[in-house]
C-alpha cells in the first residue's frame, strides 16, 4: 500500500477544500492509497486546531494592512522567512516523517514548500511536490526550485514562474483542484432570480451591508453566507431589513448546490470560491477581496468574460441593473464562456501525475 502524505491546513477554508478535492480524486484512481491530509499549522508550537480559520479572517479583515504588510514582507524576503519557518518546524515535521513514512509528499500551502522539502531532504529521495493555489499574483514563499514538480493553476502563474528561472520540466498548469460538480435538480419553480453573497467585503461590517442593501432594490431572492465569520452573521442579522427572500446563514455543507442555484455569485476574490462558480457555471461579481494574494485574480475572471468587479454599492447597483433589468443575455453569454473554462480539472490531472510516478516506483 502506497502513501501519500498531504500538507494542507485547517479544517475548513481554502486549504483545506483544495486537499480534500485532491484526496477525492486521487483515491477515484486507487482506492488502496493510504492518504494523510496533515493540518500543517499543527507542525508550529501552541497550535492546537482550533480556531485558525476565524483568526485568519479576523486578521485579514479588522487588520487588513497590517496582513499586507505581513504578506509582501514575507513575499519578498523569502528565503529570510522560510528559513524561520524551517526552524519552526523541522523537528514535528521530521516525527510525522518518521511515524508516516510517505512514498510521495505534496504541498498545498506556501509556508510548507521550501522549508517542509528541506526538512524532507533528510530522509531519502522522497518525491516532493507543490500544488499552487493562487492563480494571478502569489507568495514567493510558492517557489522552490528543489521540488520535484509545481502545479500551477493558470497560465498566467506559470508564466511567472518561469520568469523567476524556473525549468519548464519542472513545472505543470495542471488548474485548480476542485472537487466534482455533483449534478443539482431544483425542483421548486424560480420565480425571481437568486443572488447568493459569499463573505462579499473585506473592508468591515458595514461596508459588506451596504453592499447587501444595495441588492435589495431590486426584486430579486438573496442568500447571505458568512461562512466562519460569525460576527459578521451576528451583524447581519442585527442590521438588515426582515424580507421576504433575505436568508442569512454561516457555514454550509451545500455551496455546490447554491451555486447551482444562483443567477450571479457575489464574492471577494478567493480563488477557491472563484473556481467553483466557474465550475458551476454562476457568472460572478466580485465585491471585494484580500490584500495581497487576492488583488488580481479578479483579473483572472474578468479578461475571459467570467465577471465583473464592482466593489462599492454605486457600482453594484449599476451591474445589477444592467444584468438583472437591462441585458439579461449577458448572463447566458458568461455562462457559456464558463463552459469552456481549461482550468477546474485541476485536481483529477494533479491525481494522475502522482498515480503515474508510484507506478513507475513499482515498476
Amino acid at each position: 500500500m502506497k502513501k501519500i502524505l498531504i500538507l494542507t491546513a485547517g479544517k475548513t477554508g481554502g486549504h483545506r477544500s483544495a486537499s480534500n478535492a485532491l484526496k477525492t480524486a486521487l483515491l477515484s484512481l486507487d482506492p488502496s492509497l493510504d492518504i494523510i491530509d496533515y493540518d500543517s499549522n499543527c507542525l508550529f508550537l501552541g497550535y492546537k486546531g482550533e480556531g485558525g480559520e476565524q483568526g485568519y479572517v479576523t486578521i485579514t479583515t479588522r487588520f487588513r494592512v497590517l496582513w499586507k504588510l505581513f504578506f509582501e514582507f514575507t513575499s519578498f524576503f523569502h528565503t529570510l522567512s522560510n528559513f524561520f519557518l524551517y526552524q519552526a518546524i523541522h523537528h514535528r515535521f521530521s516525527l510525522l516523517l518518521k511515524e508516516s513514512k510517505p512514498d510521495i509528499v505534496i504541498s498545498l500551502h506556501p509556508c510548507f514548500v521550501a522549508s517542509a522539502r528541506k526538512v524532507l531532504s533528510k530522509f531519502g529521495n522522497i518525491p516532493f511536490y507543490v500544488v499552487v493555489l493562487d492563480p494571478m499574483k502569489h507568495s514567493h514563499l510558492w517557489r522552490d526550485k528543489k521540488a520535484d514538480l509545481t502545479f500551477l493553476p493558470t497560465s498566467e502563474t506559470k508564466d511567472a514562474f518561469l520568469r523567476a528561472g524556473f525549468c519548464k520540466d519542472k513545472l505543470m498548469q495542471s488548474g485548480f483542484p476542485l472537487s466534482p460538480l455533483l449534478s443539482f435538480t431544483s425542483e421548486e419553480k424560480k420565480q425571481r432570480k437568486r443572488l447568493l453573497f459569499v463573505n462579499p467585503s473585506q473592508r468591515g461590517l458595514r461596508a459588506t451591508r451596504k453592499l447587501i442593501e444595495a441588492a435589495l432594490l431590486f426584486d430579486v431572492d438573496i442568500d447571505v453566507v458568512t461562512g466562519s465569520d460569525g460576527h459578521l452573521k451576528e451583524y447581519l442579522e442585527k442590521h438588515l431589513p426582515k424580507r421576504e427572500g433575505l436568508h442569512i446563514f454561516g457555514y454550509v455543507h451545500d455551496m455546490n448546490a447554491r451555486l447551482q442555484q444562483a443567477d450571479i455569485l457575489l464574492t471577494k476574490a478567493g480563488p477557491n470560491i472563484m473556481f467553483e462558480a466557474i465550475a458551476a457555471g454562476t457568472p460572478i461579481i466580485f465585491t471585494g477581496h484580500l490584500l495581497g494574494q487576492e488583488e488580481k485574480n479578479s483579473l483572472y475572471a474578468v479578461k475571459r468574460g467570467y465577471g465583473v468587479v464592482a466593489e462599492t454599492p454605486k457600482t453594484l447597483t449599476f451591474y445589477l441593473k444592467k444584468f438583472l433589468l437591462e441585458e439579461e443575455r449577458a448572463l447566458s453569454e458568461m455562462r457559456e464562456k464558463e463552459k469552456q473554462c481549461p482550468d477546474i480539472y485541476g485536481a483529477i490531472k494533479i491525481a494522475e501525475v502522482v498515480i503515474q510516478k508510484l507506478k513507475e516506483e513499482r515498476d
